[in-house]
Formats: structure tokens, sequence, C-alpha cells
């Protein structure tokens, strides 16, 4: 009889140990799964903002191709001005552009520069020095402008045929 209840308790033990040994396999297992179950959460979100990411970039490229096609077609309208004005009223529209863009900020001058840069190269016709010569210079640095003052005695006088200095 001791010998049954040493086998019966040896077989106990053993059961105890497989049983024990067969949880901590599930839980392993358990544990897998749900790795497997977060890292396909965590994939969604990836696949998510892929597309996100595909749609925005696809909005990008239509509006930079719209862009694109007003440009080109601002550029075929200026070609096509600058083809069909008369060379002395571009000339003059240059020149009187050129005056004024000289009072603007650094940023603006370069800009104009590259317009009238563009415009040149799409007229295909030869500029007057002068012209050349101030486009070359419109993007360049400016000194702080002057400020002149006046100092004298003057007499305001309006609608008077003569004007006498005092």
């Amino acid at each position: 009889m001791e010998q049954n209840y040493e086998d019966l308790k040896a077989w106990q033990d053993g059961a105890r140990r497989m049983l024990e040994n067969d949880i901590e396999q599930m839980k392993e297992k358990l544990e897998q799964k749900l790795n497997l179950v977060r890292l396909m959460e965590l994939t969604d979100e990836l696949l998510t903002k892929i597309d996100r990411l595909n749609s925005e970039l696809q909005d990008e490229r239509a509006q930079r191709q719209a862009a694109e096609v007003k440009l080109s077609e601002l550029n075929k309208l200026s070609a096509g001005v600058a083809r069909k004005s008369p060379q002395v009223d571009i000339l003059k529209a240059m020149r009187s552009y050129l005056k004024i863009s000289k009072r603007k900020n650094l940023a603006k001058r370069e800009a104009a520069k590259m317009v009238f840069t563009e415009l040149c190269a799409s007229a295909q016709m030869d500029f007057p020095e002068d012209i050349m010569e101030e486009l070359s210079h419109l993007d360049d640095e400016q000194l702080e402008p002057k400020v002149v003052n006046v100092a004298g005695n003057y007499n305001d006088i309006h609608d008077n045929s003569s004007v006498t200095r005092i």
C-alpha cells in the first residue's frame, strides 16, 4: 500500500508539473497572439496614415500641376503680348515699372526681376543697355533712403496768380 501511495504521489507530482507546463505554454501562446493583435492594430494605423498621406500627396500634385498650367499660360500670354505690342510701348512700360520697382522691398524686387527676365526671354527682342543695366541691379541690396530736411520760411499761397518770395 505504501508503494501505491508513493506511486500515486509521484503520478500526482508529474501530472501537476505537466499541467503547470501546459498552462505556461498556453500563457506564452496567449501573449504571442496578443502581440500579433497589437501588431495588426499598429499596421492598421500605419495603413490609414499611408492612405491619408497618399491622398494629401495627390492633392498637392494636382495643385502643383494646376499652378504649372497657370504659369505656362501666363508665360504664353506674356509672350503673345510681347510679340503683339509695339516695341516702344514695351520699353516704356518696362522703364516705368523698373522705376517703381526700385522703391519696393528686396523680395518684391527679386520677384520683379524674375518677371522681367522671363518677359525678356519670351519677347525675343533686344532691350536697350539702360534697361538691362537697371534690371541687372534691381535686386541689389540698397542703402537706407536718404532723408532731406528743408529749412526756411515759406508762405502757403493758394489760387493766386503770382507768388512772391519773402
